[in-house]
Protein backbone atom coordinates (compact mmCIF):
# COMPACT_ATOMS: atom_id res chain seq x y z
CA UNK A 1 0.00 0.00 0.00
CA UNK A 2 1.42 3.26 -0.86
CA UNK A 3 1.86 5.71 2.01
CA UNK A 4 0.91 9.26 1.04
CA UNK A 5 3.83 11.49 2.49
CA UNK A 6 2.64 14.59 1.13
CA UNK A 7 1.51 16.55 4.87
CA UNK A 8 5.00 15.28 5.76
CA UNK A 9 6.79 17.18 2.91
CA UNK A 10 4.67 20.37 3.68
CA UNK A 11 5.16 20.28 7.22
CA UNK A 12 8.76 19.87 6.30
CA UNK A 13 9.05 23.11 4.46
CA UNK A 14 9.39 24.79 7.50
CA UNK A 15 12.35 22.77 9.09
CA UNK A 16 15.34 23.95 10.12
CA UNK A 17 18.36 22.68 8.69
CA UNK A 18 22.20 23.24 10.28
CA UNK A 19 25.13 23.27 7.36
CA UNK A 20 28.77 23.12 8.46
CA UNK A 21 31.28 23.42 6.19
CA UNK A 22 34.93 24.94 6.24
CA UNK A 23 34.62 26.76 2.69
CA UNK A 24 32.12 29.92 2.85
CA UNK A 25 31.40 29.03 -1.10
CA UNK A 26 29.65 25.68 -0.15
CA UNK A 27 27.92 27.31 2.53
CA UNK A 28 26.21 29.85 -0.15
CA UNK A 29 25.19 27.18 -2.41
CA UNK A 30 23.91 24.87 0.47
CA UNK A 31 22.12 28.32 1.75
CA UNK A 32 20.91 29.24 -1.81
CA UNK A 33 19.75 25.66 -2.55
CA UNK A 34 17.65 25.07 0.64
CA UNK A 35 16.12 28.27 1.21
CA UNK A 36 14.80 28.70 -2.00
CA UNK A 37 12.77 25.48 -0.96
CA UNK A 38 11.57 27.48 2.00
CA UNK A 39 13.96 25.69 4.58
CA UNK A 40 15.37 27.47 7.62
CA UNK A 41 19.34 27.36 7.00
CA UNK A 42 21.67 27.93 9.73
CA UNK A 43 24.94 28.01 8.10
CA UNK A 44 28.63 27.37 10.13
CA UNK A 45 32.21 27.58 9.48
CA UNK A 46 33.47 26.44 12.73
CA UNK A 47 32.13 22.83 14.30
CA UNK A 48 32.54 24.54 18.02
CA UNK A 49 30.14 27.20 17.23
CA UNK A 50 28.08 24.86 15.38
CA UNK A 51 27.90 22.52 18.47
CA UNK A 52 27.21 25.53 20.74
CA UNK A 53 23.87 26.14 18.25
CA UNK A 54 22.59 22.46 18.91
CA UNK A 55 22.79 23.01 22.82
CA UNK A 56 20.03 25.30 22.74
CA UNK A 57 18.05 25.00 19.08
CA UNK A 58 16.14 22.20 17.96
CA UNK A 59 17.14 21.56 14.59
CA UNK A 60 15.62 18.72 12.25
CA UNK A 61 19.03 17.77 9.74
CA UNK A 62 22.46 18.48 9.65
CA UNK A 63 24.34 18.10 6.54
CA UNK A 64 28.14 18.30 7.51
CA UNK A 65 31.40 18.13 5.31
CA UNK A 66 34.13 15.77 6.25
CA UNK A 67 37.30 17.15 6.18
CA UNK A 68 37.38 20.29 8.03
CA UNK A 69 40.73 21.51 9.61
CA UNK A 70 39.04 22.18 13.05
CA UNK A 71 36.82 19.14 13.25
CA UNK A 72 36.60 16.46 11.08
CA UNK A 73 32.95 15.24 10.08
CA UNK A 74 32.50 11.88 11.46
CA UNK A 75 33.56 13.42 15.15
CA UNK A 76 31.04 16.43 14.94
CA UNK A 77 28.58 14.40 13.97
CA UNK A 78 28.96 11.57 16.49
CA UNK A 79 29.53 14.82 19.40
CA UNK A 80 26.36 16.13 17.84
CA UNK A 81 24.12 12.80 17.90
CA UNK A 82 25.29 13.37 21.65
CA UNK A 83 23.53 16.65 21.53
CA UNK A 84 20.63 16.24 19.33
CA UNK A 85 19.86 12.11 18.82
CA UNK A 86 16.74 12.51 17.23
CA UNK A 87 18.28 14.66 14.39
CA UNK A 88 18.72 13.81 10.66
CA UNK A 89 22.53 13.93 9.69
CA UNK A 90 23.88 13.77 6.00
CA UNK A 91 27.61 13.63 5.11
CA UNK A 92 29.12 15.39 2.02
CA UNK A 93 32.54 14.00 1.52
CA UNK A 94 34.49 14.53 -1.23
CA UNK A 95 37.54 12.52 -1.23
CA UNK A 96 37.28 8.46 -1.19
CA UNK A 97 37.91 7.84 2.53
CA UNK A 98 36.40 5.08 3.39
CA UNK A 99 37.80 4.55 6.69
CA UNK A 100 36.25 8.19 8.15
CA UNK A 101 32.96 7.48 6.36
CA UNK A 102 32.61 3.83 8.15
CA UNK A 103 33.32 5.78 11.67
CA UNK A 104 30.78 8.61 10.77
CA UNK A 105 28.39 6.05 9.61
CA UNK A 106 29.37 3.74 13.36
CA UNK A 107 29.40 6.65 15.86
CA UNK A 108 27.91 9.61 14.15
CA UNK A 109 25.05 7.61 13.46
CA UNK A 110 24.82 9.24 9.89
CA UNK A 111 21.29 8.40 7.97
CA UNK A 112 23.32 9.06 4.48
CA UNK A 113 26.51 9.88 2.91
CA UNK A 114 26.88 11.72 -0.63
CA UNK A 115 29.63 12.97 -2.86
CA UNK A 116 30.77 16.44 -3.64
CA UNK A 117 29.78 17.81 -5.75
CA UNK A 118 26.55 16.80 -5.44
CA UNK A 119 23.48 16.89 -7.61
CA UNK A 120 20.96 19.69 -6.73
CA UNK A 121 17.95 17.71 -7.44
CA UNK A 122 19.16 14.85 -5.48
CA UNK A 123 20.34 16.48 -2.59
CA UNK A 124 16.61 18.17 -2.12
CA UNK A 125 15.22 15.10 -2.83
CA UNK A 126 16.98 13.40 0.26
CA UNK A 127 16.56 16.03 2.42
CA UNK A 128 12.37 16.29 1.71
CA UNK A 129 12.24 12.14 2.13
CA UNK A 130 14.61 12.28 5.80
CA UNK A 131 12.41 15.25 7.56
CA UNK A 132 9.41 13.36 5.88
CA UNK A 133 10.71 9.92 8.08
CA UNK A 134 11.47 12.18 10.68
CA UNK A 135 8.31 14.23 10.92
CA UNK A 136 6.37 11.03 10.74
CA UNK A 137 8.65 9.31 13.68
CA UNK A 138 7.57 12.47 15.69
CA UNK A 139 4.24 12.35 15.30
CA UNK A 140 4.44 8.42 16.28
CA UNK A 141 6.20 9.46 19.34
CA UNK A 142 3.66 12.23 20.03
CA UNK A 143 0.98 9.60 19.53
CA UNK A 144 2.32 7.58 22.01
CA UNK A 145 2.99 10.07 24.97
CA UNK A 146 -0.55 11.44 24.14
CA UNK A 147 -2.40 7.60 24.65
CA UNK A 148 0.01 7.50 27.89
CA UNK A 149 -1.53 10.58 29.10
CA UNK A 150 -4.56 10.10 28.74
CA UNK A 151 -4.46 7.02 30.29
CA UNK A 152 -3.27 8.33 33.70
CA UNK A 153 -4.79 11.88 33.38
CA UNK A 154 -8.53 13.38 33.61
CA UNK A 155 -9.51 15.19 30.67
CA UNK A 156 -11.36 18.05 32.51
CA UNK A 157 -8.86 19.27 34.71
CA UNK A 158 -5.50 17.83 33.71
CA UNK A 159 -4.63 16.05 37.14
CA UNK A 160 -4.34 12.47 37.17
CA UNK A 161 -7.25 10.16 37.22
CA UNK A 162 -8.61 8.01 39.88
CA UNK A 163 -6.92 4.62 37.98
CA UNK A 164 -3.54 6.68 38.45
CA UNK A 165 -3.90 8.17 41.48
CA UNK A 166 -5.08 4.72 43.03
CA UNK A 167 -1.71 3.21 41.72
CA UNK A 168 0.51 6.02 43.54
CA UNK A 169 -1.70 5.29 46.69
CA UNK A 170 -1.13 1.63 47.08
CA UNK A 171 2.85 2.24 46.28
CA UNK A 172 2.87 4.71 48.77
CA UNK A 173 0.98 2.47 51.28
CA UNK A 174 3.47 -0.60 50.66
CA UNK A 175 6.60 1.36 50.38
CA UNK A 176 6.17 4.81 52.36
CA UNK A 177 8.06 7.97 52.12
CA UNK A 178 8.72 8.20 55.82
CA UNK A 179 11.75 10.18 56.43
CA UNK A 180 14.05 11.01 60.03
CA UNK A 181 12.50 13.72 61.37
CA UNK A 182 9.15 13.62 58.86
CA UNK A 183 5.36 13.31 59.91
CA UNK A 184 2.85 10.44 58.75
CA UNK A 185 2.11 10.78 54.64
CA UNK A 186 -1.75 11.42 54.62
CA UNK A 187 -4.55 10.55 52.04
CA UNK A 188 -6.78 13.84 52.21
CA UNK A 189 -10.37 13.55 49.97
CA UNK A 190 -11.73 17.41 49.48
CA UNK A 191 -15.40 17.56 48.14
CA UNK A 192 -16.68 20.38 46.53
CA UNK A 193 -19.75 21.27 48.75
CA UNK A 194 -23.51 21.59 46.97
CA UNK A 195 -21.46 21.24 43.52
CA UNK A 196 -25.12 20.45 42.09
CA UNK A 197 -26.59 23.64 43.10
CA UNK A 198 -23.65 25.50 41.48
CA UNK A 199 -23.84 23.70 38.60
CA UNK A 200 -27.41 24.26 38.32
CA UNK A 201 -27.32 28.25 38.59
CA UNK A 202 -24.00 28.85 36.71
CA UNK A 203 -25.04 25.49 33.84
CA UNK A 204 -22.80 22.71 33.27
CA UNK A 205 -19.86 24.50 30.84
CA UNK A 206 -19.69 26.94 34.24
CA UNK A 207 -19.22 24.39 36.17
CA UNK A 208 -16.74 22.62 34.21
CA UNK A 209 -14.65 25.82 34.63
CA UNK A 210 -15.35 25.66 38.77
CA UNK A 211 -13.88 22.85 38.78
CA UNK A 212 -10.56 23.52 36.70
CA UNK A 213 -9.99 26.25 38.46
CA UNK A 214 -10.27 23.96 42.15
CA UNK A 215 -7.79 22.11 40.45
CA UNK A 216 -5.20 25.27 39.26
CA UNK A 217 -5.99 26.22 43.02
CA UNK A 218 -4.40 23.07 44.52
CA UNK A 219 -1.67 22.55 41.75
CA UNK A 220 -0.44 26.44 42.56
CA UNK A 221 -0.70 25.89 46.71
CA UNK A 222 0.24 22.45 46.98
CA UNK A 223 4.09 21.83 46.64
CA UNK A 224 5.37 20.27 43.49
CA UNK A 225 5.76 16.42 45.22
CA UNK A 226 2.56 16.40 46.73
CA UNK A 227 0.18 14.32 44.30
CA UNK A 228 -3.26 15.63 43.09
CA UNK A 229 -6.63 13.98 41.08
CA UNK A 230 -9.93 14.35 40.40
CA UNK A 231 -11.23 10.87 41.07
CA UNK A 232 -15.00 11.56 41.05
CA UNK A 233 -17.46 14.43 39.47
CA UNK A 234 -16.80 16.79 42.14
CA UNK A 235 -14.17 14.58 44.24
CA UNK A 236 -10.26 15.64 44.52
CA UNK A 237 -7.86 13.30 46.51
CA UNK A 238 -4.49 14.52 47.66
CA UNK A 239 -1.12 12.66 49.02
CA UNK A 240 0.46 14.42 51.36
CA UNK A 241 3.81 13.63 52.03
CA UNK A 242 7.18 14.46 54.16
CA UNK A 243 5.62 17.54 55.81
CA UNK A 244 7.59 18.14 59.42
CA UNK A 245 6.71 16.73 62.20
CA UNK A 246 5.74 20.40 63.35
CA UNK A 247 3.53 21.07 60.80
CA UNK A 248 0.68 18.48 61.56
CA UNK A 249 -2.04 17.68 59.26
CA UNK A 250 -4.73 19.68 61.08
CA UNK A 251 -2.18 22.96 59.95
CA UNK A 252 -1.73 21.52 56.08
CA UNK A 253 -5.98 20.65 55.89
CA UNK A 254 -7.01 23.65 57.01
CA UNK A 255 -4.64 25.77 54.90
CA UNK A 256 -6.48 24.25 52.13
CA UNK A 257 -9.09 24.86 53.30
CA UNK A 258 -8.53 28.40 54.05
CA UNK A 259 -7.61 29.02 50.43
CA UNK A 260 -10.78 27.58 48.28
CA UNK A 261 -12.68 29.23 50.29
CA UNK A 262 -11.50 32.77 51.44
CA UNK A 263 -12.71 34.78 48.87
CA UNK A 264 -15.24 35.18 45.76
CA UNK A 265 -13.62 33.86 42.27
CA UNK A 266 -15.24 34.86 38.95
CA UNK A 267 -16.16 32.08 36.64
CA UNK A 268 -17.49 33.03 32.96
CA UNK A 269 -18.66 36.01 34.93
CA UNK A 270 -20.42 34.30 37.34
CA UNK A 271 -19.56 35.30 41.19
CA UNK A 272 -18.96 31.73 42.58
CA UNK A 273 -18.43 31.10 46.60
CA UNK A 274 -16.56 27.58 46.56
CA UNK A 275 -16.82 26.32 50.45
CA UNK A 276 -15.09 22.36 51.02
CA UNK A 277 -15.25 19.27 53.02
CA UNK A 278 -12.24 17.57 53.28
CA UNK A 279 -10.56 14.18 54.90
CA UNK A 280 -7.54 13.00 55.62
CA UNK A 281 -6.22 8.88 57.07
CA UNK A 282 -3.09 8.72 57.85
CA UNK A 283 -0.87 6.20 55.05
CA UNK A 284 0.84 3.72 57.24
CA UNK A 285 3.87 1.62 55.42
CA UNK A 286 2.20 -1.62 54.61
CA UNK A 287 -0.90 -0.69 55.13
CA UNK A 288 -3.70 -1.90 52.35
CA UNK A 289 -4.34 1.26 49.95
CA UNK A 290 -8.31 -0.11 50.06
CA UNK A 291 -8.36 0.32 53.55
CA UNK A 292 -6.53 3.92 53.54
CA UNK A 293 -9.20 5.05 51.14
CA UNK A 294 -12.39 3.71 53.00
CA UNK A 295 -11.16 5.43 56.20
CA UNK A 296 -10.45 8.54 54.45
CA UNK A 297 -14.32 8.17 52.64
CA UNK A 298 -15.96 7.44 55.53
CA UNK A 299 -14.45 10.68 57.45
CA UNK A 300 -15.61 12.30 54.37
CA UNK A 301 -19.37 11.61 54.64
CA UNK A 302 -18.79 12.35 58.07
CA UNK A 303 -17.82 16.32 57.07
CA UNK A 304 -20.24 16.71 54.95
CA UNK A 305 -23.28 15.13 57.06
CA UNK A 306 -21.71 17.89 59.58
CA UNK A 307 -23.09 20.90 56.70
CA UNK A 308 -19.85 20.74 54.92
CA UNK A 309 -17.16 23.71 55.28
CA UNK A 310 -15.29 21.68 57.33
CA UNK A 311 -12.68 18.68 57.94
CA UNK A 312 -12.21 15.36 60.03
CA UNK A 313 -9.11 13.45 60.40
CA UNK A 314 -9.71 9.74 60.31
CA UNK A 315 -7.95 6.98 63.02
Amino acid sequence: MAIDDTRYTERAQTSRILCLDDEEAVLKSLRRLLKNVRYEVQCYTSAAEALAYLEHTEVDLIISDMRMPEMSGDRFLTKAAEIAPNTVRILLTGYADLESTITAINDGKIHRYMQKPWDNDELLEIVASEIALKQREDERKHYEKLVSSLATTDGLTGLLNRTAFLEQLESQAECGTLMTGMAASYLILMDVDRFAKINDEVGPQTGDDVLKLVGRMLTCNLRSGDLIARIEADEFAIIINQYTKEDCIDTVIERIRGFMTERTFLVRNHPVDLTVSLAAAPIAVGENADAVYKKASEALVKAQSAGGDRYEIAD
